[in-house]
C-alpha cells in the first residue's frame, strides 16, 4: 500500500485576499480606509480650489443649464442632467454637493468590499481600496453626469444577488440612455449579450472570439442604422473641440472600411485598460490614475478563469465591465473623459474581486 502524497507546491496568492490570520494588521487595514475616507472628503471639499480646471469642463456646462443662462433646443444631455439637478435640490446645495456625491461613492466602495471583510483583504488590496476613493474624490467632487450614474452601480451591487435589482438596473439604465446617454442603449444590448453568454463558455479565452464578434456586430449595426462608422461619434466630438487634448483618443489603424474599425476595436480596447498615453502624459494626476486603472483591469482579467463558465454574484459586474469597456472604445474622445468615466464603476471592480475570492469560491 503506498502512501498518499500531498503537493508542496504552493497555491498561488490571491492579490486580493490575505490568506493569514493577521490579526496585528487589521487595525492598520481599517486605519488606511478611515484615513482614505476623510482625505477623500478633505479632497472633494476643497476640490474646486486645488484641482486643475480642466476636470470641471463639463460641471461649467451643466451650471449654465442649471441656471438657465443655456438652454437647448430639442433634446440635450446637458439640459437633461441641469433639470435633474434643479428637480431634485441638488443643485441648490453647490457648497456641499461635492462632499455628498464622494460620500455616496464612499459608501458604494464600502459596501462593495464588505465592511466586516476588510481584515481579510491583503494590503495591496487596501491600498486599491484606498486608491479608489482618492480617485473618486477628484473626479466626482463635481456636478456632472457621473453622479447619475452611481445608483445604476448601486443597483447592479444589489444585483449580485437578487435578480429584482438587476431587473431595477435595467429600467435605470434604459431610462439613462434615453434620457443622458444614447449609447448606454449599447451598452445595455452587450450587458445582456455577456450575462447570457457568460455562464456558458468553456474557457475564459472564448471571450475573446465572443468580443471580436461583438464589434462585429456593432460596426455592421451603425452602417446600417446611421450610415457612418461605429467611431464616427468619437471622431464628430475631437473635431469639434477647440482646445487641445494632450490625451485624444484616435484610431490607430487609418481607414474607414469593416476590416480597420475591427482592428481599431480590438486595439483599442486593450489601450483603454491598459492606457499607455495616461503613463506618458507628462501629468502627475494621469498617471497615477492610469496606473491605477490599468491594475483593475489587470486583476480583473486574471478572475475570468473563476467568473466564466459559471454562475455566480460576479456574473452581473464581470458582464457590464466588459459591456462598458467595449462601448468606450467607440465613444470615448479622450483618456481624460474615460478616467471620469469609469470612476463611478470602481465599485464593481471590488464588487467582483470580492465575489471571485478564493474564501468565496464554493467547495468542490
Amino acid at each position: 500500500m503506498t502512501a498518499g502524497v500531498t503537493s508542496s507546491t504552493p497555491a498561488r496568492r490571491d492579490p486580493v485576499e490575505d490568506p493569514r490570520s493577521a490579526f496585528a494588521l487589521d487595525p492598520l487595514k481599517y486605519w488606511v480606509v478611515l484615513v482614505a475616507l476623510g482625505a477623500g472628503a478633505l479632497i472633494a471639499y476643497t476640490s474646486h480650489r486645488f484641482l486643475p480646471a480642466k476636470i470641471f469642463l463639463d460641471e461649467s456646462t451643466i451650471l449654465r443649464f442649471m441656471s438657465g443662462e443655456l438652454q437647448a433646443d430639442g433634446w440635450s444631455s446637458y439640459s437633461t442632467t441641469g433639470w435633474l439637478y434643479r428637480v431634485t435640490g441638488l443643485g441648490s446645495i453647490p457648497g456641499i454637493f461635492p462632499v455628498l456625491a464622494y460620500g455616496l461613492f464612499a459608501v458604494l466602495i464600502v459596501a462593495a468590499i464588505g465592511w466586516r471583510q476588510i481584515p481579510r483583504l491583503s494590503m495591496p488590496a487596501i491600498g486599491l481600496a484606498a486608491g479608489s476613493l482618492l480617485l473618486g474624490a477628484v473626479y466626482l467632487s463635481q456636478y456632472s453626469k457621473e453622479f447619475f450614474v452611481l445608483p445604476l452601480a448601486a443597483f447592479l451591487l444589489l444585483a449580485r444577488r437578487s435578480i429584482v435589482f438587476e431587473f431595477c438596473w435595467l429600467v435605470a439604465a434604459l431610462l439613462y440612455a434615453g434620457f443622458v446617454r444614447e449609447y448606454w442603449f449599447l451598452v445595455v444590448a452587450f450587458y445582456v449579450a455577456f450575462r447570457i453568454l457568460l455562464p456558458r463558455l468553456k474557457s475564459a479565452w472564448l471571450l475573446v472570439p465572443v468580443v471580436m464578434i461583438g464589434f462585429a456586430a456593432a460596426i455592421i449595426a451603425f452602417e446600417v442604422a446611421f450610415g457612418s462608422p461605429l467611431t464616427f461619434f468619437r471622431t464628430d466630438v475631437n473635431n469639434s473641440l477647440d482646445i487641445d487634448r494632450s490625451t485624444q483618443i484616435d484610431d490607430i489603424v487609418g481607414g474607414q472600411g469593416f476590416a480597420p474599425q475591427w482592428l481599431n476595436s480590438g486595439v483599442m480596447m486593450l489601450l483603454l485598460a491598459f492606457p499607455l498615453k495616461l503613463l506618458t502624459s507628462g501629468s502627475a494626476l494621469q498617471l497615477l490614475a492610469g496606473s491605477f486603472l490599468a491594475v483593475c483591469w489587470a486583476i480583473l482579467v486574471g478572475r475570468l478563469h473563476r467568473a466564466v463558465g459559471s454562475s455566480g454574484p460576479y456574473t452581473a459586474p464581470l458582464a457590464f465591465l466588459l459591456a462598458y469597456l467595449m462601448v468606450q472604445t467607440a465613444f470615448e474622445p479622450d483618456y481624460g473623459s474615460y478616467i471620469r468615466h469609469i470612476t463611478p464603476q470602481l465599485p464593481l471592480f471590488f464588487g467582483l474581486f470580492i465575489a471571485t475570492s478564493r474564501h468565496q469560491e464554493a467547495p468542490q
